[in-house]
């Protein structure tokens, strides 16, 4: 089966996706989800609609997607309790840290795409973990979706339409940097939507806002691939844009499951929500084409433009007719102009006139942003199951009523009814009060079989009707539960990688370039360091990188790789073939993602997570089977672990870019790259640093303004310090380095301490 998933971020959404032929929604509590600015459900309601969707054969899958500090587990414990009580489907989870709880249960865990799980390696460590789906990043490639599908059991869920994020999957850091408003914790403020400058123009545009994604010409190519499930997004939007959405998607499914021939409406979906007239995406789309740097909102449908003004008015051309309380866009050159609410609007031959539209210029485009006939069509929507009634009455015999829904059956008696004196039931006064059935989920054809001469009160029939809805619900949810998927964690590990492996933690973990330089500076150093090396940059280099590594083995406790956050296709490749061929160079990896875990494990290495796994608590490190680990960054001095490092030093990851900004500023392509070395965007805050890591397939490092530097308040920070060196020059390393291991020092000018004293929301 293909799968439609929809979101639902609202009870009206809810009731519309199942209207529009969803055969799954997801969505989230008012704790724990990544959508927290959504109206969401609740502790008390959630129970009730479950079975609301039930009742329609709709599957539940509840969105625990948000990273959980030590301090809640407790509270998310009892979240968890009621919603497998609750009867949900399945568990979106993003953190690993609490297995142990979610395990508790016998409702299916999804890997969220907040893990960033995008090739065969992390889909594995999810699978051995007791996992039956995964939710892909939206960059994963189709060669990585094939090789998940041919080589684990997991279901595959894949996004294929609604907003990108312009950062890899759970990799940004922007919101959470600037305001404290965590997307890991469901509370972006989208900064990414934001206008900024780069060091190749000085003019602002929106460089950092993807268009929406639009798969639905690729769901037969999905298909063949082996994905189980079309996910929508779009918990924040309007339940017109999931009607619409649903619709055409479920359309789409059925043109290739039932061999329908159905047409798909491109202009509903537009007109429902569109950014930037819609991308294919990572996967399918150039760079160039995913960024839309001149509107970072909805642009809706194109469907017309002004031919001439006059006093104010406005004559316009149409490809279709706009109606009172449409919401339109006037769009000029790819620059939006303004926008109003149809008021006014009259036919002038064959053209239409808007009076009072302003002095827009001649050829301006329409765009039609919000459709009142959308509007009217999912306006509280209530779906219905069309059942069977069959009603008997016979002279002597207790009146029957059976209602009949598939392989639902249930039959209610009454009294046995009386003989009439003047009134004799007949079929329309039976019907008149079995078929009032407004109120309930129900519509009904209805078989009357009654003998002349009896008389039937309407408090009968209506008891009767109460009654057998009643009863065929509670059997149609009981018959859905029966066969409900359970999980059976006993085959499941519950530690990934449960060997330990040798790590000196009272030393400093020091990333820092490897040259003739920076030798020098590590032989001369008054103590010994865990030496983090990261060739992404110089992969063809590494033969020289590995000499290197050979000078300076004696002075420096362990040595450790670090993988880059994405490995997709032969980027994964070149990494294995990396590890095979220099084993005894390294004591261990440091991972950002859980394919390195997964090399970790496969190579019998050391294993240290970075701040890309975002260990929010101490049973992550447990499940995973972590040497040890960076904490998250988004956590306080009173919330990090004492069994893990702080990042105390360097230049902040905040986002990865799997789009060539490169593309967006200059319009370059891969054949006359225009990427000469680090480069810059910028807002009225200041500078964000970019820096390419080249493998098979390039990615890109979008970096904090302010580095981080900790040494002013080191005397009362907890742990262990992991020092990002690479942007520091040699004379710089020794002062560094030498401060942190006396636990003094000064913080550099503009610095910042990250959330150590702040935390997030």
């Amino acid at each position: 089966m293909l799968e439609v998933l929809a979101p639902v971020g609202n009870i009206s959404s809810l009731k519309v996706a199942i209207y529009a032929g969803a055969d799954a929604v997801y969505l989230g509590l008012d704790l724990f989800n990544a959508r927290i600015k959504a109206d969401n459900f609740n502790k008390d309601n959630i129970a009730y609609w479950v079975n609301y969707c039930h009742l329609f054969g709709v599957k539940v899958y509840l969105t625990f997607n948000t990273n959980i500090k030590q301090s809640e587990r407790e509270v998310f414990a009892e979240y968890v309790e009621i919603s497998a009580k609750a009867g949900v489907d399945a568990f979106i989870v993003t953190d690993l840290g609490c297995l142990d709880i979610l395990k508790q249960y016998d409702v299916p865990l999804h890997g969220s795409t907040q893990i960033g799980v995008h090739n065969l390696a992390g889909a594995k460590v999810l699978e051995d973990l007791g996992f039956t789906r995964v939710v892909l990043a939206r960059e994963t490639l189709s060669c990585d979706i094939a090789e998940i599908r041919n080589n684990t059991k997991l279901e595959i869920e894949h996004f294929v339409h609604g907003a990108l994020c312009v950062s890899f999957s759970g990799a940004c850091l922007m919101s959470s940097m600037m305001s404290g408003d965590s997307g890991n914790r469901g509370r972006c403020n989208q900064p990414c939507r934001l206008k900024y400058s780069s060091d190749f123009s000085s003019k602002e545009s929106y460089l950092l806002s993807p268009k929406d994604q639009c798969l639905i010409d690729k769901v037969g190519e999905l298909a063949k691939l082996g994905v189980d499930s079309l996910k929508i997004e779009g918990r924040l939007k309007q339940p017109h844009y999931v009607g619409e959405a649903v619709a055409q998607y479920r359309k789409a499914v059925d043109n290739i499951l039932k061999g329908n021939s159905g047409k798909i409406d491109y202009d509903s979906l537009k007109s429902a929500y569109n950014r930037g007239n819609f991308t294919l995406g990572y996967n399918y789309e150039g760079s160039k084409d995913i960024i839309y740097d001149k509107i970072n909102g909805n642009i809706g449908l194109e469907v017309g433009k002004i031919v001439s003004v006059s006093n104010g008015s406005a004559i316009l051309e149409l490809t279709r007719e706009l109606n009172k309380g449409d919401g339109v866009k006037i769009i000029r050159d790819g620059e939006e102009l303004g926008g109003l609410s149809i008021t006014n609007i009259e036919k002038y031959g064959r053209t239409y006139r808007i009076k009072n539209l302003g002095n827009y210029p001649v050829g301006s485009k329409i765009h039609l942003t919000l459709s009142d006939n959308q509007l009217d069509k999912y306006k509280e929507v209530s779906p219905k199951l069309s059942i069977k009634m069959q009603f008997k009455a016979k002279h002597g015999e207790e009146v029957t009523l059976r209602a009949i829904y598939g392989d639902n059956q249930v039959e209610i008696r009454g009294d046995i009814p009386q003989e009439s004196i003047s009134q004799s039931a007949n079929y329309d006064s039976v019907a008149k009060q079995l078929l009032r059935l407004g109120d309930s989920n129900f519509i009904a054809n209805l078989e009357v079989d009654i003998e002349d001469n009896l008389f039937i009160p309407a408090s009968t029939l209506n008891n009767l009707r109460r009654k057998a809805i009643e009863k065929l619900s509670n059997e149609i949810i009981n018959l859905y539960n029966l066969h409900r998927q359970r999980a059976e964690y006993s085959n499941a590990l519950e530690c990934y990688y449960d060997k330990v492996n040798n790590v000196n933690k009272d030393l400093l973990f020091v990333e820092m370039d490897i040259n003739n330089d920076s030798i020098k500076v590590i032989k001369d150093l008054g103590c010994k360091i865990n030496l983090v090396i990261n060739p992404s940059n110089n992969m063809s280099k590494i033969s020289q990188i590995i000499t290197n590594i050979d000078l300076i083995k004696n002075y420096v406790e362990n040595i450790y790789l670090k993988l880059p956050r994405v490995a997709r296709g032969k980027d994964y490749q070149m990494i294995d073939n990396l590890l095979s061929k220099c084993l005894d160079k390294y004591d261990g990896i440091l991972a950002d993602n859980l394919y390195g875990v997964y090399l970790a494990k496969k190579y019998g290495k050391s294993l240290i997570g970075s701040i890309g796994l975002n260990v929010y608590n101490e049973n992550y490190s447990k499940i995973i089977g972590l040497d040890y680990y960076i904490n998250s960054i988004e956590l306080t001095n009173k919330e990090i672990a004492n069994s893990g490092m702080v990042y105390a030093y360097g230049r902040l990851p905040i986002m990865t870019l799997l789009h060539c900004p490169i593309q967006v500023n200059t319009r370059c392509d891969c054949s006359n790259c225009k990427y000469s070395g680090e480069f810059s965007y910028y807002d009225k805050r200041g500078e964000y640093k970019i820096e390419r890591v080249k493998l098979a397939n390039c990615q890109f490092i979008l970096y904090n303004q302010q580095i981080v530097d900790i040494r002013n308040k080191i005397s009362i920070v907890k742990g262990n310090y992991y020092l990002n060196l690479l942007s520091c020059k040699n004379d710089e390393i020794s002062e560094i380095i030498e401060d942190f291991s006396k636990k003094c020092g000064k913080s550099v000018d503009n610095s910042t301490y990250g959330h150590l004293f702040r935390g997030v929301k």
